[in-house]
């Protein structure tokens, strides 16, 4: 279900964006909706995008691959900046309000909600028996990390977890 869920043809244009952005949080080692939305332009160096997780401040570098850079092309933000408003990669958030105005916060709130409504209706238009959220994304990367033999420690790293019980909290089921 997870392939089906990133790379089968919805056949909807919409329903390909939200295909987007899930399969980057995927390939991004189970990255956030929060940390892909509030990536900014300036993360990306060369092949490497270097950003602090939104939860924790904890600072993480992720390789882009090159499956990723197509993606990344679509979704990318051509949006000139704004003075004291963040230079957003993506143009899943707007970057017309400052970081601390809590408008942006209900911006994010409401990207978040609007994302994983689509992530439910991508999964019906997919006829997917398991529910679909955007941490489902990060469950299944996780999953995905430790039965290919990834030592815990670094599945826990990857995800920007500072406590490696929080890991093991996402891979209870496995």
């Amino acid at each position: 279900e997870l392939r089906r869920l990133l790379y089968e043809d919805p056949k909807s244009e919409s329903l390909r964006l939200t295909q987007s952005i899930a399969a980057l949080m995927f390939q991004f080692c189970g990255m956030s909706f929060a940390d892909l939305a509030h990536l900014e332009k300036s993360a990306l160096d060369c092949n490497v995008l270097r950003y602090n997780r939104i939860k924790t401040r904890t600072p993480m570098s992720v390789e882009v691959l090159d499956t990723a850079k197509e993606v990344m092309n679509q979704l990318r933000n051509s949006q000139p900046s704004r003075p004291g408003c963040p230079d957003y990669l993506f143009g899943i958030l707007s970057g017309n309000k400052k970081r601390k105005d809590e408008r942006a916060y209900r911006e994010y709130q409401s990207a978040l909600r609007r994302f994983n409504n689509h992530l439910k209706s991508l999964a019906r238009a997919l006829r997917l028996a398991s529910p679909v959220t955007s941490y489902t994304i990060r469950h299944s990367w996780a999953t995905t990390a430790k039965y290919r033999g990834v030592p815990i420690e670094m599945i826990s790293e990857s995800l920007g977890h500072t406590f490696i019980k929080m890991t093991l909290i996402y891979l209870k089921g496995f």
